[in-house]
């Protein structure tokens, strides 16, 4: 697409963009990972769950979005790299899995919130979660961080 070969081949496009993704899964990562942390008990114990969700998944979801958007973006100027690399596609994988992680913690474990909000100790299955989410978001910050320099 030649607005794609524009974006690669200017100076100063194509690394505005990939700053400003960098950006997006900085504004994303910290957030969620201070929330996996509180599901694991390790920050904001006195804190209910809840609580922490509402403050911080808003600052999830913007950086979510970005990080998307503009990683369509870096991906239709890099196609062919990112095709080829087993790297990229492991970041695809790692990604639907923390979706689909995020998915089921949702649409189970935090339904029922309103058992274990206040305690200290979060449900295992709310703990293995929030292990699964740190886990699954640091490989694909390391499979990225591979494919952009592969």
């Amino acid at each position: 697409m030649p607005w794609a070969a524009g974006i690669k081949e200017s100076s100063w496009k194509f690394p505005l963009i990939e700053s400003i993704h960098s950006l997006g899964i900085s504004t994303m990562l910290w957030p969620a990972a201070i929330l996996d942390m509180r599901l694991l008990g390790v920050v904001m114990r006195r804190r209910p769950v809840s609580q922490v969700a509402g403050q911080f998944l808003p600052w999830v979801w913007a950086g979510f979005s970005v990080m998307v958007l503009t990683g369509i973006v870096i991906f239709c100027a890099e196609a062919v790299k990112c095709y080829n690399s087993p790297f990229f596609r492991a970041k695809l994988v790692l990604i639907a899995l923390a979706g689909m992680n995020a998915l089921t913690f949702h649409k189970t474990v935090y339904r029922n919130i309103e058992a274990w909000d206040q305690a200290a100790a979060t449900p295992f299955r709310a703990r293995m979660a929030g292990a699964l989410s740190l886990l699954f978001w640091i490989a694909v910050v390391a499979m990225g961080r591979i494919v952009a320099y592969a």
